[in-house]
Formats: C-alpha cells, sequence, structure tokens
C-alpha cells in the first residue's frame, strides 16, 4: 500500500485495507483500545468468556475532558458484564491510538511481561484495526501475535460505510489518520 490516501481505491479496496479482521485464536491477554462505545468492551468480554484469553487490558484517557478516563467506563462496563475485577487492568493516560500502544505496552510489561504473551487479541473499532495492529506491531516483540478482533457494531462496517456521512467521514479521516503515522514512522 502506498502512502496516497485513497485516491483512485475502490470502495472495496479501501474497506480490505481498514478492516481488518483475524479468526480469534486462544491468547495471553486481550487489549482493549479506548473508544466512546460500549461495543468495544462487549466484544472483550464476549472473548473472555469464551475463554480466549484470561486477562483484559483496557488503555484510554479522558479524551473528552469529562473526568471519566474511556478505560474506566469500559472497565465498568465490562464488570456489569460479568468479568470479574481481576481479570481486569486499565491506563488511563493515553490520548491517542500512538499514546495508548505507548503507555499500555510500557504498563504490560511491568505486570505481566511480553515474554509471557505469545498472542495478543486486540479489540478496537473496525475501522481503526489496520492502524492499530501496525502501530502496536513497533513496539512489542516480533514474536507475540497480534490478533484482530475488531467489535460488532453494525452501523459502520467494512460492507456499509459508504451508506451513511458518518461512516465515510470516520474511514476517510481514519485514512488520512493512517498516512499520518506513516509519515511520522509510527506504522
Amino acid at each position: 500500500m502506498s502512502l496516497r490516501l485513497y485516491e483512485g481505491m475502490s470502495l472495496r479496496e479501501i474497506s480490505e485495507y481498514l478492516f481488518v479482521e483475524d479468526e480469534p485464536t486462544p491468547g495471553d491477554l486481550i487489549l482493549v483500545f479506548g473508544g466512546k462505545r460500549l461495543e468495544r468492551a462487549e466484544r472483550a468480554a464476549e472473548l473472555y468468556q469464551a475463554g480466549l484469553a484470561p486477562r483484559i487490558f483496557i488503555t484510554g484517557g479522558d479524551k473528552r475532558g469529562i473526568g471519566v478516563c474511556e478505560a474506566e467506563r469500559l472497565r465498568d462496563h465490562l464488570l456489569q458484564l460479568g468479568v470479574p475485577a481481576e481479570a481486569i487492568d486499565i491506563e488511563c493516560d493515553g490520548l491517542n491510538t500512538l499514546e495508548q500502544v505507548q503507555y499500555s505496552v510500557k504498563r504490560i510489561e511491568e505486570t505481566i511481561g511480553w515474554k509471557n504473551i505469545k498472542n495478543v487479541l486486540v479489540v478496537s473499532a473496525p475501522h481503526h484495526m489496520r492502524r492499530v495492529k501496525r502501530t502496536l506491531a513497533n513496539y512489542i516483540p516480533r514474536e507475540t501475535k497480534i490478533t484482530c478482533c475488531p467489535d460488532r457494531r453494525t452501523d459502520i462496517t467494512r460492507d456499509n460505510w459508504w451508506h451513511t456521512e458518518e461512516g465515510k467521514n470516520l474511514v476517510y479521516r481514519e485514512l488520512e489518520k493512517v498516512r499520518t503515522y506513516a509519515l511520522r514512522g509510527e506504522l
């Protein structure tokens, strides 16, 4: 993929590039990236309750300045969904994808140790998965597998994002962010 934005790309090519999803396989940790939508916590709970990983780590600060970090909101929802508190860890400093990767990688190294993680299941918005995966890959050991497990929202998916202005705005903005991260050497 070149650093061009989306000029000349079909809707299908954009979808295939951004919307990365892997078959969930057993792992050592579920890493959830913060966001305002609770579907991320629901997907993490689904993976945890299916026995695919014994721990959940949530990253995300107070981007909106409301006094509660995204990681806390998602943790609280996980607790409501029946995930035990002792299975959840959070960090509230990361305010964007790069910071969330940096802070979570450091915290995970301090608490679990990356040498103990062979496969990390990553949860975020479907259109965010390419950037999350490529950014995370720059900060963790090469031998650690990254399994992309996007949340299950239905309004903005790889098959319908172009049907609404919100979907188009989110996806085109994400393409811009991927390009920016690539130009800065963060992917």
